[in-house]
């Protein structure tokens, strides 16, 4: 746990001391800027827009990030004397980026909590299975083409195919929390496993699902990989 720990505290130095860090979290009153001067919104409406479009762009940069620099540099391919497994790597890199993006959510989510009130943190528990899937597609595709480039680029493009294509995906879509029954569902008026709620968490569940699944191919992949 003590290596883990002096891990988590370099990781974070070189965050704060990077200036892509500074750049990213540039982003945070740059985007603030971009909604106010847009006009005023519902809640729904706001919580939709940060969490599920702008936040994952957030997530996305950070865990490519944090992959880079050891996969990039080739680093990773000395894993054998490290006093670490591969699929234990792979994990604690996720666990420092999400750490590092939580913290930067938080940031954003006690800014939100005076007009959004609890809905900015039920938000972010709705989210979450969503984010997972970021994660899954970001490390499977960093593992398999041996570059966060990979990654970033696989990220991006399942981004992009919810942003775009909100209408042909139905029920699965990722962008829900404009509705005003999911409002209400994540909000807590409806009782949770109301039948008009299991749409949502059929939802939930399969992008939870996708996530973990490409999450342990990109651990099973690893695993194989031979200096």
């Amino acid at each position: 746990m003590n290596g883990l720990g002096i891990r988590i505290r370099l990781f974070l130095k070189l965050w704060f001391t990077s200036l892509y860090a500074v750049l990213i979290m540039l982003l945070i009153p740059i985007t603030a800027l971009v909604i106010y001067s847009q006009g005023t919104y519902t809640v729904e409406d706001l919580a939709s827009m940060v969490y599920e479009e702008v936040v994952p762009i957030w997530f996305i940069l950070i865990l490519q990030w944090c992959l880079s620099i050891d996969i990039d540099s080739k680093f990773h391919l000395q894993m054998m004397t490290y006093p670490i497994s591969r699929w234990q790597f792979l994990l604690e890199r996720l666990f420092i980026s999400t750490v590092i993006f939580i913290g930067l959510l938080s940031v954003v989510s006690f800014a939100l909590s005076p007009f959004m009130g609890a809905f900015a943190w039920q938000s972010i528990a709705f989210a979450v299975p969503m984010y997972i899937t970021f994660a899954g597609f970001i490390m499977a595709g960093t593992v398999f083409t041996n570059h966060s480039v990979g990654g970033l680029l696989l990220g991006i493009l399942f981004w992009m195919s919810y942003e775009f294509g909100e209408i042909l995906l139905g029920n699965l879509n990722v962008i829900l929390l404009k509705y005003g029954s999911v409002y209400t569902f994540v909000n807590g008026e409806t009782q949770f496993f109301a039948e008009t709620n299991h749409w949502i968490l059929y939802n939930r569940l399969f992008y939870m699902g996708i996530g973990v699944l490409f999450i342990g191919l990109a651990i099973w992949k690893t695993n194989r990989k031979t200096v």
